[in-house]
């Protein structure tokens, strides 16, 4: 049987989030621990009662069907002890069973990983932020670690595939779930160009508790965090103090002081974190860790340049499907929801919000507070 499952059957059993390193160190592998009685597991001392309970009634068969299912889709599934699950994630106190992966992850050992968060409804500077210091960071050779949500996330997966770069998504619930649909285009471009993952089982859904367990992994699968508009109790925070816990370096963006939505990063800055104005200011730290595998350039005088432009000009439709096209001829000066582009062009929503973030992929438009979309 493959040992795989296995370690499926355990994650299961014990749930996300589960502090398996005690676990996994009193056992040589997940299968010793189903090949022992229920009295061996007992007298290690390492599982709870309820976990042993858990244990004892899980089964082998809805493990299986996990694989299989990963199988089907052309998932991976890396294990614990896996030579291609993240060494920096399996150092930390409590890293996932498994994890299920939407696309390539064999550089994740060799590469500089750093993660990129903030707050879902960014203003547009922040969104600006993070997608230059991303696409900089990205063009360097790092990869960019973020939660796959909207605003700052997003940003900052764009900024790496606009870059050419590698980014990985880490999910809140299970590969292949009906979750925020508006960006599951943007999903599949990070598969492509990196990889979509998560330790909840395929089709696992979302909720307040699954995010949360999430966000240690995107700290701890990085060597260092950056928060980019942050509210003083937001997820962003989260993540951070799941960075400083698992030993990571912690980096913000100082925002406004008189506005709520900074409040986090601020404090973060105040209590230590390193405040960043660009990618330079990352690299520096890296660079001597990552002897050879990190360009340097001066991005902060590139950053400075992208600042002087004033004057937006359409780019040509050739490429554009009728659709696209369509969309697209909507836009002039001012941000538009996506609700507006639907009642414009007589798309269903769910068009138009695939058009959108294909449109914002390929640099057409880009995302601005709020939702909405303007040219660039």
């Amino acid at each position: 049987m493959n040992g795989k499952v296995y370690s499926i059957r355990l994650s299961l059993a014990l749930g996300a989030g589960a502090r398996c390193n005690e676990i996994l160190s009193a056992f040589d592998s997940a299968r010793d621990i189903f090949e022992s009685d229920m009295q061996t597991l007992r007298l290690s001392g390492v599982f709870t009662q309820k976990q042993l309970e858990k244990i004892e009634k899980s089964k082998m068969q809805d493990a299986s069907v996990q694989l299989e299912t990963c199988e089907k889709n052309g998932w991976q599934c890396i294990a614990y002890r896996d030579k291609e699950y993240p060494d920096l994630l399996r150092r930390t106190a409590d890293p996932p069973l498994v994890l299920y992966i939407n696309g390539s992850f064999d550089y994740i050992n060799e590469s500089l990983c750093f993660g990129i968060v903030g707050t879902r409804n960014p203003s547009s500077d922040s969104v600006n932020t993070a997608m230059s210091i991303s696409a900089q960071l990205a063009d360097a050779g790092a990869v960019i670690v973020s939660g796959g949500a909207l605003g700052i996330d997003s940003a900052a997966h764009q900024g790496a595939l606009k870059a050419g770069g590698r980014t990985v998504a880490v999910l809140g619930c299970g590969l292949g779930t009906r979750y925020l649909m508006q960006s599951a285009y943007l999903r599949e471009e990070i598969s492509k160009n990196g990889a979509v993952i998560s330790e909840f089982a395929p089709f696992t859904p979302a909720s307040k508790t699954t995010f949360p367990i999430r966000n240690r992994i995107i700290s701890g699968i990085s060597r260092g965090v950056l928060v980019v508009e942050a509210g003083e109790r937001s997820g962003s925070i989260i993540t951070a103090n799941c960075a400083m816990l698992q030993g990571r370096d912690v980096f913000a963006v100082p925002g406004n002081i008189v506005t709520s939505s900074y409040v986090g990063a601020n404090r973060l800055i105040r209590d230590g974190a390193t405040a960043v104005t660009c990618a330079q200011d990352i690299i520096d730290e890296y660079d001597s860790l990552y002897p050879g595998k990190l360009k340097r350039q001066n991005y902060e005088a590139a950053a400075k340049g992208e600042n002087k432009k004033e004057k937006i000009i359409k780019k040509s439709t050739a490429l554009l499907s009728e659709k696209e096209k369509a969309v697209y001829e909507k836009f002039a000066g001012e941000p538009l929801y996506p609700g507006d582009v639907a009642a414009m062009t007589g798309l269903t929503l769910g068009e138009v919000n695939v058009i959108l973030t294909s449109l914002e992929i390929n640099d057409y438009i880009i995302s601005v507070s709020g939702g909405r979309f303007k040219l660039i």
